[in-house]
């Protein structure tokens, strides 16, 4: 696997390519090099999707991400603190938006898709799917309606409304399911989480049906999904996590691979290595709740302080250096598999389903939520909580589990919890979203510059209150 891995990062530093003024959602430029042409097989492309995918999940996106939701904090004057501070343009993540149409992205999965069909490979065709249902649905939960039916067709696609993306990776992700099931070798040791085993992604798949299904709940209660109900929804959401990630150990996560050598290693802690990587620290919010509840991860995310304890920082009221922790726990490793759909998520969202639904059922609700809190190393069991108050701790629980994860934040915009409050506007910033957490990222710049479809930033921050369209009611 780790030979397999460096193949990984380096088809995917040959494919991500920089394609100057023409578009970046279809064209030559999105999967070729012109001057070392070369027709790749879909193992070749699938270990740069793997690669591509990963970076997506650990990189910027969740950098800023960590800081907005107060899990780290960003300071020493420098891009960090500006991302943490809520100052961004469509410059900030224009390489993110990039990478999920270009090589790596979404123009190599369709090819791996076609080949693996044309094979015929129902298992390797299963797995592309499912890399394609996260690509695109986190693309979704963070910039809304997207290039998506159009998108390597035309020179100029048109934006999907957001829920019409949503119902087409639902239907990816049925079809995955089915195919998983079916007939192939798949990707056996090309598949660096795991190794082509079909029932782990056929969970993971049922795992992600469940996510998607949770991200339109609170539009369903606005009245903006037709006659579909919150609690219709939640019934959804509920009949999918049930069929999915159920191994308390870990072993049916979908994690990053990572390795020792210098081109494996997980992005954190490569970042952790940089110079920038002493900018980036704990937060106080995050430390403060895990030190009240006495949680077993404090020493899995940050290192001590200078007094032996753990502190965080906080933009707000900034703290003593000495009290502060680094982000330099003992996940904070080379070869740390970083999570990105799990059983922890699904164990949560079993609880908030049965805690919601039309019916609420709050001892199962609780059960399913000290499952996941005995595999996290609480060694006594939550008793007798119901409504709001089983909700905050099913939510509580879910931030802290998704630490370093993009999925917190559509918990948050969802759920408005926890009720921290929003960094307030610093060194002379404008305060364009109304002293709130952003709701969105702006579009990439490169793409806008060629694709007269995708709105000027002053278009996007006058929309929804730069909200998607999944959540119509802003927190406090």
């Amino acid at each position: 696997m780790k030979r397999s891995l460096r193949i990984a990062l380096a088809v995917a530093a040959l494919t991500v390519t920089a394609v100057g003024c023409n578009p970046f959602l279809t064209g030559e430029g999105l999967n070729s090099d012109p001057n070392n042409p070369i027709t790749a097989t879909r193992q070749t492309l699938f270990m740069g999707v793997q690669a591509n995918t990963f970076g997506q999940q650990e990189s910027s996106v969740a950098l800023t991400t960590c800081m907005w939701l107060q899990q780290c904090t960003g300071g020493g004057g420098r891009f960090v603190e500006e991302f943490g501070h809520y100052v961004i343009d469509e410059g900030s993540h224009s390489f993110d938006f990039n990478s999920v149409y270009t090589g790596g992205g979404l123009i190599d999965i369709r090819a791996i898709e076609a080949s693996a069909a044309a094979a015929p490979d129902s298992i390797f065709l299963g797995v592309a799917q499912i890399y394609e249902a996260l690509v695109i649905g986190t693309a979704a939960d963070l910039w809304g309606d997207i290039p998506y039916t159009q998108a390597l067709q035309v020179a100029a696609p048109q934006l999907d409304n957001q829920f019409a993306v949503y119902d087409s990776v639902q239907a990816l992700l049925s079809r995955a399911i089915v195919n998983l099931g079916g007939n192939g070798p798949g990707p056996l040791d090309r598949d660096l989480v795991f190794g082509g085993d079909a029932a782990k992604w056929i969970a993971v798949a049922h795992t992600m049906k469940a996510r998607y299904f949770l991200h339109t709940v609170e539009a369903a209660a606005a009245g903006q999904l037709g006659a579909r109900t919150a609690a219709q929804v939640y019934a959804d959401v509920l009949a999918q996590a049930s069929l999915g990630i159920a191994d308390a150990s870990g072993g049916g996560d979908f994690a990053a691979f990572h390795g020792q050598a210098t081109s494996e290693r997980n992005v954190w802690f490569q970042f952790s290595q940089t110079t920038f990587g002493i900018d980036l620290v704990a937060g106080k919010y995050l430390v403060d709740l895990m030190k009240a509840r006495s949680d077993p991860r404090l020493p899995q995310y940050f290192g001590v302080n200078a007094g032996g304890g753990y502190g965080g920082d906080d933009v707000n009221a900034p703290q003593l250096p000495d009290s502060i922790s680094a982000i330099d726990g003992t996940r904070n490793a080379p070869d740390f598999r970083q999570p990105f759909v799990t059983y922890a998520e699904n164990e949560l969202i079993l609880a908030e389903a049965n805690n919601q639904g039309a019916v609420p059922n709050d001892p199962v609700a609780l059960t399913h939520l000290n499952a996941e809190r005995t595999a996290a190393g609480f060694p006594t069991p939550l008793a007798a909580i119901t409504g709001a108050a089983l909700l905050d701790s099913i939510i509580s629980e879910k931030y802290v589990a998704l630490f370093q994860n993009v999925e917190a934040w559509s918990d948050y915009k969802r759920t408005c919890q926890p009720a921290f409050t929003p960094y307030l506007i610093v060194n002379g910033a404008s305060p364009v979203f109304n002293d709130k957490l952003p709701g969105r990222f702006y579009y990439g710049s490169n793409e806008r510059n060629t694709n007269p479809n995708i709105p000027a930033p002053s278009a996007q921050l006058a929309t929804n209150g730069f909200r998607n369209r999944n959540d119509p009611n802003p927190c406090p």
